[in-house]
């Protein structure tokens, strides 16, 4: 595997180079160290991926395109719903998301927090899972919805679909679902109207881990214990 990949929006299928140049291959130049004949990853964010061998062309980098190819997203399809953490704690919650294969998170108003971040913010949020993308190598970016609220993450709660983290529950148990909402609760923990509008929901209840996480630990946390526990039971 290459050390380093880098982004194209424009790679297709057919794309024999791609021109690198802007603050990506700036980045690339001065920070990554990538010199002229080595190889690289490259990605488009939509699934598609391969590999180049970097020419330098001033302060662009030109990519040989070696191999290419569509590659399948992680499966099942986790989107995870939670409470905004505060300031750059949420951009290391996005980072860690995008590196153990959450499908997309999306911002949770909740009675104990109801925190829509701006439009800056979700960009620069957006600007993370792209950089945590080409670190771990993920030909998919991680997708950045809309803010919902805790009425909406209840919706669609049967076959599995929708799990609740709190410690009240069980441990995770795989279902085979091919799709999982993931609701991680906020600073405070989740009250006891929610918990028993989740459990009149038929939401699923489960705990992951024995000790109080905070959100951008608990979400890619409870996010790769369900990766892990469906890809499981698929390979039995």
């Amino acid at each position: 595997m290459p050390r380093h990949t880098l982004y194209h929006d424009a790679l297709t299928e057919d794309s024999t180079e791609a021109l690198i140049s802007g603050d990506e291959a700036k980045h690339a130049l001065r920070v990554k160290r990538i010199r002229d004949g080595d190889e690289v990853g490259v990605l488009n964010g939509r699934g598609l991926g391969g590999m180049a061998i970097a020419r330098t062309r001033g302060r662009d980098l030109l990519l040989e395109i070696r191999e290419i190819g569509m590659q399948e997203r992680v499966q099942p399809q986790i989107d995870v719903w939670t409470a905004t953490p505060k300031g750059p704690r949420s951009g290391e919650m996005i980072d860690a998301l995008s590196q153990v294969g959450a499908f997309g998170w999306s911002p949770l108003a909740t009675s104990r927090a109801n925190v829509d971040p701006s439009s800056a913010r979700v960009d620069r949020l957006a600007r993370v899972a792209m950089e945590a993308a080409k670190q771990s190598a993920r030909a998919w970016l991680l997708e950045i919805g809309g803010a919902h609220s805790f009425e909406e993450a209840l919706d669609g709660a049967g076959g599995g679909g929708v799990v609740l983290a709190d410690a009240s529950g069980e441990a995770y148990d795989a279902t085979g679902a091919e799709e999982i909402r993931l609701l991680i609760g906020p600073e405070g923990g989740w009250t006891n109207d929610e918990l028993s509008a989740a459990r009149d929901a038929g939401v699923r209840i489960a705990r992951f881990g024995p000790h109080v996480m905070r959100i951008e630990t608990a979400a890619p946390t409870a996010c790769a214990i369900v990766i892990d526990a469906e890809q499981r039971l698929r390979a039995t």
